[in-house]
Parts: structure tokens; sequence; C-alpha cells
């Protein structure tokens, strides 16, 4: 006996086939997409002129800082180098570091050289003394849970392996980007070596368009690290 087959089903079964064709096609092109854009190769460079060098709470300079960097990503590694020169020529605020990180989703591990050259003296780049390594996990957070976290720990020419770790987090007001931050150190980092908050506050940063070919990415930071009683506002120009 043969059934008819109604040719409402008929159309239905292929429409069916039809769409899960194309979310194949959808789907594999997706992951190609992906994987183009994973594994494509990036370099970047630019510098910042900041109105003081403070990091970490921690003041570098006495006065205004150019710092320069080049960062190359290719896939999910990144390897880069950056600098600080004090304009008013104080030794103290010259430095050279080189770092490199792998990003496993929102988790990067990282080692960043900080290297402290003193111009005309022998305690140049290729003294190792002037140099302090520091191996770092960072947590970029995630839009459920958009919390950043940080953690860096000194593991050569540092014999107490001073601790820094960081809690920030971004939000943003119209098209200002904003970001609290919270932060804490022993060792290097406090006045009597014990772990102690010595840096919190707060960065907003935007990007002033002056033309549709050019904008300049500008910053101010409100610094204060209760442990020396210090107390900072560093406006930086980005290109």
């Amino acid at each position: 006996m043969r059934f008819k087959i109604n040719p409402k089903i008929r159309t239905m079964k292929t429409i069916k086939r039809t769409v899960l064709l194309l979310i194949a096609i959808i789907s594999i092109s997706t992951i190609n997409a992906q994987e183009e854009e994973k594994s494509k190769t990036k370099l970047d460079l630019g510098v910042d002129f900041a109105s003081r060098y403070v990091w970490r709470g921690l003041e570098f300079s006495d006065s205004p800082a150019v710092q320069p960097y080049v960062e190359l990503t290719s896939g999910n590694f990144t390897l880069g180098a950056w600098a600080s020169y004090e304009t008013g020529g104080q030794v103290v605020g010259q430095e050279f570091d080189l770092y490199a990180n792998y990003a496993i989703g929102p988790v990067s591990l990282g080692f960043i050289d900080y290297s402290f050259p003193i111009d005309g003296f022998t305690d140049g780049y290729f003294q190792m003394k002037n140099h302090v390594g520091e191996a770092t996990i960072s947590f970029d957070g995630v839009e459920k849970f958009p919390l950043t976290l940080f953690v860096g720990v000194n593991v050569y020419n540092d014999d107490q392996n001073s601790i820094y770790t960081e809690l920030g987090y971004p939000f943003k007001i119209g098209e200002t980007e904003l970001r609290a931050f919270v932060g804490g150190g022993n060792e290097i980092y406090s006045t009597n070596t014990d772990y102690t908050i010595t840096n919190f506050g707060l960065t907003a940063s935007k990007a002033v368009k002056f033309t549709d070919a050019f904008s300049l990415g500008v910053s101010a930071s409100a610094i204060f690290n209760p442990d020396t009683e210090d107390a900072y506002l560093v406006f930086v120009i980005s290109l």
C-alpha cells in the first residue's frame, strides 16, 4: 500500500534542511573567522606624555615623563617594550622594561623585566643588578563578573620576593571609560615591609576626536597612597 506524502510536510522538511545547512555554514564561517582573527599578527606602537610617573601608588618622577612603547601580538601571545624618561633629567626617572604574556581566555600569564639604567655610569642596562623580574597572573573580567585581578611576584633581584595585588572595576559614563582600583603590596611597596594598601583611586579616559583621521587619547587618574600619605592627580596624553 502506498502512502501519499503531504506536500506541506515535504516543504517543511526542505525548509528545515535548508535552515540546518545555513546554520552549519554560518557556524563554520564563524569558527574560521575566529581562527583567522586569533592567528593575526598585529604591531602597535605609540607614546604617552604623563604629568608624573606614578606606579602602583609610588612616585617615580618629580617632573613630566615621556613613555614610548612598542607591542607585538600574535594570536594569544604578546611581546612588548615600554620605557619612561623623566623630562627633568633626574636619573631616578629612567626605566626600560620588556614584557611577555600569554592569554587563556580572560586569564593572562606574564613576565616583566624591569630595568633602571643610569646614563653615563657603569651601572648601565647590561648590569643585571639593575634589573628586577616579576611573574604575573591577571584576570581581565567577563561580562557577568567585570572585576579585574592582578597578582605580581618579584622572582629575581629581590630577596624578599615582594608581592603586589590589585583589584579593579571598569565602568562607563557616557563616552568616558572609568576604572576604580585598589592595590597593595609588601616589602619594597610598603614603608614597614608588611603588606598594606598602597594604591587606590579612579582613572577616567576617553578619546578626543579632532578630525575623522586624528584623535588623542586622554586620561586623568586620582591616586592615593595611605601608606606614604601621598596623593597625586596624573594627566596623560596618548599618541
